[in-house]
């Protein structure tokens, strides 16, 4: 059977002060995680009415792909560092399409 493509749309909020900050840190990733393996899409969204909101929506060609890209580097950096920038935790949720 082949692998499905796996859609993960991550959701964070900045800290009061912290969100240009935030937002260096995330477009940051956007250049490394294209280049990786198996990333269709990788889409930075900033809230048109929380400016320190920010939404990734991401296009994997498999959850392995995914996988892999939570084990990189420039990854495993950011989210050992980017709790003190964040109001709230991440929200991260990943789908499947179904049509």
């Amino acid at each position: 059977m082949a692998e499905k493509p796996l859609i993960v749309v991550a959701e964070m909020a900045a800290r009061a002060g912290k969100e240009a900050e935030l937002e260096e840190r995330l477009l940051a990733l956007i250049e490394p995680t294209r280049k990786e393996e198996g990333c269709n899409e990788y889409l930075l969204h900033r809230s048109t009415k929380e400016p320190g909101r920010f939404v990734f929506y991401e296009n994997w060609t498999c959850a392995e792909s995914l996988d892999r890209h939570l084990a990189s580097p420039h990854m495993k950096d950011f989210l050992h560092t980017v709790s003190s920038l964040l109001e709230e935790p991440p929200r991260i949720a990943g789908y499947e399409r179904i049509a």
